[in-house]
């Protein structure tokens, strides 16, 4: 069976080489729009590359963007696309999807092969729930075009090197038909992927003028703050959350304060070295999950945390 992997962003296209790896495909083809050095790179962890150069494209524009990706497809024969599930990705795999009559789906954070095709995990209901998904019907040997799953930062770790792949460049007849006029950087979550320390604030924190207290804390650790869903989603104190909806996060060190740890919250740290919850309820669910655990008000716990950790 052979996998198609596609990102714009490096990190995640290493960690869709892992997922396509986790499927055991026979063979792993990465598609590549941009330019030679980027393909070279590519190469080192799949078996076979094909590019289009992205100067040929110009800035980055969805309807060129996925006739080019759509060459790609069907200059190979992959049963499953993954996509890197950034927004350009979902945006390019939903074109994509009505391109070739084949299904797409996002928000994924796990996947495998059984009897009855690809089934993939996925986040439904705005993030609060956990669905097992089957993409399409069953999967066959030869197909015209492949199932397509976006696959959600942060839940495969990044592949090694290990390959020497062939590269073969895709040449691309596509007319532009809009104009870029400004492009405006996203405000997100300050380093949350790749930051060794993570704290995040929960439903326990009363006020947004609290959030000083957790990123004092954030800061006596070395590490980052984040919020959990309801405090962004619902109470807009950040502009996005930590958890399976939002940013999946693999820190040495997790910190919950005032996190309850709900099952798609759990999901989006489970890859966290050690984690250590702060909360009033001893019954809240993220102390099953804990490594460390304090019962206590994080009023009173976390001022005494950070006298410690300074002195």
């Amino acid at each position: 069976m052979e996998i198609m992997v596609y990102s714009e962003n490096e990190k995640l296209f290493k960690e869709l080489v892992t997922a396509a790896s986790h499927l055991n495909a026979s063979r792993i083809t990465s598609a590549v729009i941009g330019s030679k050095e980027d393909a070279e790179k590519a190469a080192k962890y799949t078996d076979k590359v094909l590019f289009v150069d992205s100067s040929e494209l110009g800035e980055y524009k969805p309807k060129e963007y996925v006739e080019a990706l759509c060459n790609i497809v069907k200059a190979s024969d992959p049963q499953v696309l993954l996509v890197g599930g950034t927004h350009k990705g979902n945006a390019l795999a939903a074109m994509l999807s009505v391109k070739l009559g084949e299904p797409s789906v996002t928000e994924v954070s796990d996947l495998k092969i059984t009897e009855e095709g690809l089934m993939v995990l996925r986040s439904a209901f705005g993030g609060v729930a956990v669905a097992e998904v089957r993409v399409g019907k069953k999967l066959f040997t030869k197909v015209a075009s492949p199932k397509i799953a976006c696959v959600k930062p942060g839940f495969f770790a990044p592949a090694e090197e290990s390959k020497n792949g062939e590269i073969e460049k895709i040449s691309v007849d596509v007319k532009s038909s809009t104009e870029v006029l400004e492009i405006k950087k996203k405000e997100t979550g300050a380093g949350l992927e790749d930051a060794d320390v993570v704290v995040v604030a929960g439903r326990g924190v009363k006020k947004k003028e609290d959030l000083s207290l957790i990123e004092d804390l954030a800061k006596a650790l070395g590490g980052v703050v984040g919020v959990t869903r309801p405090l962004s989603a619902d109470l807009h104190w950040a502009p996005t959350w930590v958890g399976m909806s939002g940013i999946a996060v693999k820190p040495k060190l997790y910190v919950g304060v005032g996190v309850s740890g709900q099952i798609q919250h759990i999901a989006g740290i489970r890859n966290s070295k050690v984690i250590m919850a702060v909360n009033t309820d001893p019954n809240a669910p993220i102390f099953e999950h804990a490594d460390y655990g304090i019962v206590g008000d994080l009023y009173q716990v976390v001022p005494k945390l950070i006298e410690m950790l300074k002195s």
